[in-house]
């Protein structure tokens, strides 16, 4: 309530309404209908099972930490707990935080895994999360910039072949400086007033991150190769979505795309409302293809986010009711 008291986000709010007319006013809801009367049940389930793999995955860097910590927890429960935790997340208004605690909570409450080592693993899942969206977005945007010069069809451009390179080694380089003692992160926000709170969150993470990176170098090998197997099943999915309709994206316009529509979930409005909606448009647009068919990928994301956080919430409720403690095997940390 305090976050929907403050001036901007009640003026985003207001706003909201005219973002949505925006992107509806010139697409034609017979050409929308058509798109999705077209959507073959099998290719749904496909895409329904690619998702499945996908929330698995989202528990993966939590699984790999845990073991090194020496806790063994099932996968399918990381998962679980996952899927809680964004059922808060994309309900209430911010940047997709605000279910960690509860991520927290259920390992420590039924894993009695210690609160310690059950901070330490959600914060280094939050930090590679956050490591690796910033990259793919920051990839996405040398994209969208040069998207003139390279634009999927002809070969690449070296100069845009080489920016992206330097930007997919952004992650190495923050590691090593990390593990050379080095806070970039946190000494980047804590240089921001309104982020000081902030800072000293992602202080600790980043000490955490240090001591297992000079502990155990491979888990966090590990954590980075389960960041970057998420983003090309993700943007697989992607291609996935607009292939239902009938239509074939190259790479480089699915990653343009996809930029688009991760960037209106960093708006602070509720999954993104009305930003995704407006992004999807443009992206098509962009690309020469109809905003019908954005309009229409829009629903087909929504329908998915609604259906895992209504899973989520379904999770969250029946584990509240259980009193129940699972057993979690300690072995010596692998």
């Amino acid at each position: 309530m305090k976050r929907l008291a403050k001036p901007g986000l009640l003026l985003l709010l207001a706003a909201l309404p005219i973002l949505v007319w925006w992107a509806l006013r010139m697409v034609p809801f017979d050409a929308v209908w058509q798109l999705l009367s077209e959507l073959h049940p099998l290719g749904l389930l496909g895409l329904f099972l690619l998702d499945v793999v996908i929330v698995i995955l989202f528990g993966s860097r939590s699984w790999i930490t845990l073991r090194a910590f020496g806790s063994r927890v099932n996968a399918l429960w990381l998962a679980a707990y996952r899927l809680s935790a964004f059922s808060i997340s994309y309900f209430t208004p911010g940047q997709q935080f605000g279910g960690e605690p509860l991520q927290v909570f259920w390992l420590n409450r039924r894993h009695q895994v210690t609160g310690t080592t059950a901070l330490t693993t959600v914060a280094l899942d939050k930090l590679f999360e956050v490591l690796s969206n910033f990259t793919f977005l920051l990839a996405g945007i040398v994209i969208v910039l040069r998207a003139g010069v390279f634009d999927g069809r002809g070969p690449v451009d070296p100069r845009a072949a080489a920016w992206l390179a330097g930007l997919l080694l952004l992650p190495v380089i923050y590691l090593l400086a990390i593990w050379a003692g080095r806070m970039p992160l946190s000494g980047l926000l804590g240089r921001l007033p309104r982020l000081r709170r902030l800072a000293a969150s992602v202080a600790t993470a980043e000490q955490q991150a240090a001591d297992l990176l000079q502990r155990k170098p491979a888990t966090i090998t590990w954590l980075g190769l389960a960041s970057g197997l998420t983003w090309v099943l993700m943007v697989a999915e992607y291609w996935l979505m607009v292939r239902l309709f009938g239509v074939e994206l190259t790479l480089v316009q699915t990653i343009l795309a996809l930029t688009a529509a991760r960037l209106a979930f960093l708006t602070p409005l509720p999954g993104g409302l009305g930003a995704l909606e407006a992004g999807q448009v443009l992206a098509m647009q962009s690309i020469g293809l109809d905003p019908a068919l954005g309009i229409s990928v829009s629903l087909l994301i929504r329908a998915r986010d609604l259906v895992f956080a209504l899973t989520g919430m379904g999770i969250g409720a029946r584990l509240s009711a259980q009193a129940k403690h699972l057993s979690v095997s300690s072995a010596p940390a692998d």
